[in-house]
């Protein structure tokens, strides 16, 4: 994603500035240029004129400037203050850090849902909560012209009006004023939009309605049963040999019948040949990265949330229609379940685009995103700001969010970004009230622990695992210990499936869901929580990684590692996740971060998919093989105790041994061999075992053993 500048504050950058930090105390602040930043005395003045002096509780030298906490009366949230220091130089009392305190959510959390427009033919209601703003007014665009009205300030700092006449396709805008200043701003509740999120617009929910056939997709009994595709919407169908017509588009996900000039499969057809039973979506709300009247011009991973509850422009066969994103991704999610697959949705709750033209920032200013005690903006995400899921109604728009998608659109699970910058708290919210709409949904995201403003204990992070019984992780341990670093300047680093053998007992314990003290301690409490992955859209391919870590083996050798690797992500324990395109070698060229490279770095490569469709075949293989054998995706982790043991032979090679699993499948036994080195083993077995699978594939016509030779570079399924 793209890396936006640190350090910034929103404090300190006037020469006299005043906040309302509690309902009690003001902080001023004056710079040391303006007066050596003294000041004897501080009044208040109220919009009648009225002024209070106000009472010094304590001067701190902070630098360049000092600052003053003064005592206050209570005042009314949504009046205009004025601060004036005693050279009669007065400013704006801004509401600071008084948003942010218990006091506030108990006075003003909304616990109602029908914020943004409520609309029927005969009239359309707005709804905006800002309690501190002094005026509302929204700006309605209909085919007659503009007109502007105020709205009216209620009860918990809700403003509204009801508009008596029919304003379907109407654009709006809503003009905030807060802190003395007007802000312009879409509506954050928003599902529609007209293109490149200028302004929202008003559709007709009668007309959006579609069943999702979600009951086509199969039942989700537990997240191990997943085999998670990620793929990105316009990589997908871009590439010259795709034989899709929507290039870059929802509905071309979902072309039927498309194939490549040899006749190969593509498109859907591929993906209901290939196997997996979830897709993965890179990011498909309304981002910001990417001009939706210009598809082509740029290319954009998508994190880079705009508008939360709005589906991506570009994405639509026509960005001026505002149902026809709304409409086509509809079409596309139900066409997936009509094929048998559950769809999983990428979403960016932890960060925006741009935090000072958000309509967050623009509405409620310092409630949403995260801050400092000094007025930094917390940017553990990287990205510029990290949105503060803390605050009751930052919290509450998340969950609302997702469930709207799930609800709506008929997604079956969310992928969240940057998880650790969220709270367990949410995160649990999203996973019970998800749920309770469908118990299939699933919910996963990047459990790294970001240099956030939180603290530890509240960061759903994966070391917070215990804390989110329903929540899963992608599991760093399996990427690093299975491949090695992902980042380009560690290329040195591998892991067991590299070569590196002493990986081996980190590589023993992923094997068997990292929830076992099998190799060394547990890292999660069942092996519903780890997402095993070797490459997704971050970082380099597996393929890539293998190329430059191993570029002094033959080709042959370091395509022997690809298959081997994807393999194991198959055969082990947890959820397995692959990355679209790994089954045929995908490679970036070494990009490490492509989130804006061109189409020719990042499309879905179908001639590649040719050139190794005997990898494919391979793949495709483990995959069923997978799905047949429960006993390679066992539930809980007192099952994996009781049935998965892992040994090291010459410590170097894994032996993966699952018994008494007659109850989950057609053998009492599986037996697993892995092998990354150079060097092949030959095994006598204490019993007799059919040949499964080894470096070939699953074997079509399997023979009955009782010795065997792992080879070098090769995975062995043996089972009986």
């Amino acid at each position: 994603m793209n890396i936006k500048m640190r350090g910034i504050f929103m404090r300190k950058l006037q020469t006299f500035e005043a906040y309302l930090d509690t309902f009690e105390t003001i902080t001023a602040y004056l710079n040391k240029s303006y007066y050596q930043g003294e000041s004897q005395s501080f009044r208040l003045k109220d919009e009648t004129s009225t002024t209070t002096l106000l009472n010094i509780l304590e001067t701190v030298d902070e630098g360049e400037y000092m600052k003053y906490i003064l005592e206050t009366p209570i005042l009314e949230l949504g009046k205009n203050y004025k601060v004036i220091d005693d050279h009669n130089l007065a400013v704006p009392l801004q509401y600071g850090y008084v948003v942010r305190t218990k006091e506030f959510d108990e006075a003003f959390y909304y616990d109602g849902h029908d914020l943004g427009v409520t609309y029927t033919k005969e009239a359309s209601t707005f709804k905006v909560w800002s309690p501190i703003a002094t005026q509302v007014k929204v700006e309605v665009q209909t085919k007659d012209g503009i007109e502007t009205y105020d709205l009216t300030k209620g009860d918990k700092g809700v403003w509204s009006i009801t508009i008596s006449q029919d304003l379907e396709l109407a654009s709006y805008i809503y003009l905030v004023k807060v802190n003395g200043t007007w802000n312009q701003a879409t509506d954050p509740y928003a599902i529609a939009s007209t293109p490149n999120h200028q302004r929202t617009v008003i559709v007709d929910s009668e007309k959006i309605k579609m069943d999702s056939k979600r009951e086509l997709a199969p039942e989700v009994k537990s997240y191990t049963d997943a085999i998670i595709y990620e793929m990105h919407v316009r990589d997908f169908s871009v590439h010259k040999n795709s034989g899709i017509k929507h290039v870059g588009k929802f509905l071309g996900v979902v072309e039927e019948g498309t194939r490549t000039s040899r006749g190969t499969l593509t498109g859907l057809d591929y993906l209901v040949d290939l196997g997996v039973t979830h897709i993965q979506l890179l990011p498909t709300y309304d981002f910001g990265s990417v001009d939706e009247l210009n598809q082509f011009e740029t290319y954009n991973w998508g994190y880079d949330p705009v508008q939360y509850n709005v589906p991506e422009g570009s994405y639509s066969t026509d960005v001026h229609n505002p149902y026809s994103r709304i409409i086509e991704m509809k079409q596309m999610i139900a066409k997936l379940h009509e094929k048998g697959f559950r769809v999983i949705m990428d979403v960016v709750y932890n960060h925006m685009f741009d935090r000072q033209t958000s309509s967050f920032e623009n509405i409620m200013p310092n409630y949403y995103f995260k801050l400092g005690d000094n007025g930094e903006i917390s940017n553990g995400s990287f990205c510029g700001n990290d949105v503060d899921s803390l605050r009751p109604m930052c919290r509450q728009f998340i969950v609302d969010s997702c469930k709207m998608w799930v609800k709506e659109y008929g997604f079956d699970g969310f992928r969240f970004d940057l998880m650790g910058i969220l709270d367990t708290e949410t995160m649990n919210q999203i996973a019970d009230e998800c749920q309770a709409i469908d118990a299939s949904v699933m919910v996963y995201g990047e459990g790294w622990n970001m240099p956030s403003i939180m603290p530890e204990e509240a960061k759903a992070m994966m070391y917070n695992n215990k804390k989110m019984p329903k929540i899963a992780h992608f599991n760093d341990r399996f990427g690093r210990g299975i491949k090695g670093s992902p980042f380009e300047y560690e290329m040195s680093d591998i892991g067991y499936g590299l070569g590196y053998t002493g990986d081996i007992d980190r590589a023993m314990n992923v094997v068997a869901g990292s929830c076992t003290d099998i190799g060394m301690e547990a890292l999660f409490v069942e092996p519903t929580m780890t997402l095993n992955y070797v490459e997704c859209h971050d970082n380099m391919t597996l393929f890539d990684k293998i190329m430059l870590s191993n570029r002094c083996e033959s080709l042959e050798t370091r395509l022997k590692r690809q298959k081997m690797i994807t393999a194991l992500i198959l055969v082990s324990q947890g959820i397995a996740f692959l990355h679209a395109g790994q089954e045929f070698n995908r490679t970036k060229d070494g990009d490490h971060n492509s989130y804006m490279s061109p189409d020719s770095v990042n499309q879905f490569d179908w001639d590649r998919k040719d050139e190794y469709i005997e990898t494919v075949e391979f793949v495709k293989g483990f995959i069923n093989l997978r799905k047949e054998l429960k006993a390679l995706r066992l539930n809980t982790a007192e099952e994996i105790k009781q049935h998965v043991t892992v040994n090291k032979l010459e410590d170097r090679i894994i032996e993966y041994t699952i018994s008494d699993v007659k109850a989950y499948g057609p053998y009492e036994e599986i037996k697993i061999f892995i092998n990354p080195t150079h060097t092949p083993l030959h095994i006598e077995l204490n019993d007799n075992y059919q040949l499964i699978a080894n470096q070939t594939g699953v074997l079509n016509e399997q023979s009955t053993i009782n010795h065997l030779t792992v080879d070098t570079i090769e995975l062995v399924v043996l089972a009986k």
